[in-house]
């Protein structure tokens, strides 16, 4: 039966030891599991004892692992899982550290759901279905989720919405009904339902500078009508143009005037 010859304390950690059994090195454990199995020197360990300490002595690796990993922010299961997988520490063992991490509350998924709302709301432009998003992916459950996303929508206040939705449409240039459905569309890429974006665009002024609008339009013109005269003539031409510039919000009498303007048209053709 296998002895313990000596117990030593290792350079570099003193919390772990180096066991000896007969003289040779056989594992490092650490003071926790040295003092759960009153392990000495001149104690003899049978096998299943060695299997007892070495299952016990990797679970508390999981554990200290976990703990030094939790120590920088909040997290939750699914993450510590994930990182002590990668840490190579025994599925039993994780099992175990996650347990007693619960028991202790160093993962709690509503506090985290709470925190992660928080923080978000603070410091990001992100509605909330970024966030139902983020708490799926890291695996806090259904029953939170809904209750947080619901949480999230009431508590983000309306101003600080239409201030993203406003520091967007800063960066659009073209026609109103364009630059709102650009709006839009951002602000449901942000995460925010159409209920509020809706309220949102309500809430905001659209108005443009007629000669910034006049400006683009001109440009937008000489661009498409460029384009489209290499594969359509004459009356065709004009029709695909104003399609073209139509789909891009502008309006139908803005672009006859423009196309009468540039001398494409001389006002009296009629423009379908």
């Amino acid at each position: 039966m296998p002895t313990i010859s000596k117990l030593e304390v290792q350079k570099k950690n003193k919390e772990r030891f180096n066991l000896y059994l007969d003289g040779q090195f056989e594992m490092g454990i650490d003071i926790d599991t040295l003092v759960k199995f009153n392990l000495k020197k001149g104690q003899q360990l049978e096998v299943s004892d060695m299997q007892h300490i070495q299952q016990y002595d990797h679970y508390r690796k999981g554990l200290n692992t976990a703990i030094q990993y939790l120590s920088y922010k909040k997290r939750t299961a699914k993450e510590v899982r994930q990182y002590l997988a990668k840490a190579e520490i025994s599925e039993q063992a994780i099992d175990e550290v996650i347990n007693y991490c619960y028991q202790e509350k160093l993962i709690d998924h509503v506090d985290y759901a709470e925190s992660l709302k928080n923080t978000m709301i603070r410091t990001t432009d992100k509605g909330p279905e970024i966030y139902r998003q983020k708490l799926f992916q890291v695996g806090v459950e259904p029953s939170i989720i809904d209750q947080y996303t619901e949480l999230y929508k009431e508590q983000q206040p309306l101003e600080d919405i239409i201030a993203i939705a406003n520091k967007i449409m800063k960066t659009k240039k073209g026609p109103v009904t364009k630059v709102k459905q650009k709006v839009m569309q951002s602000l449901m890429q942000k995460g925010f339902d159409m209920e509020t974006i809706q309220q949102v665009l309500s809430e905001m002024n659209f108005e443009q500078d007629e000669a910034v609008l006049d400006d683009l339009l001109q440009r937008d013109l000489e661009k498409v009508y460029s384009k489209l005269r290499k594969k359509y003539d004459q009356r065709k031409l004009i029709h695909k143009t104003i399609e073209a510039l139509m789909r891009k919000g502008y309006k139908y009498d803005k672009i006859k005037a423009k196309l009468e303007e540039s001398g494409i048209v001389d006002g009296t053709e009629e423009i379908e």
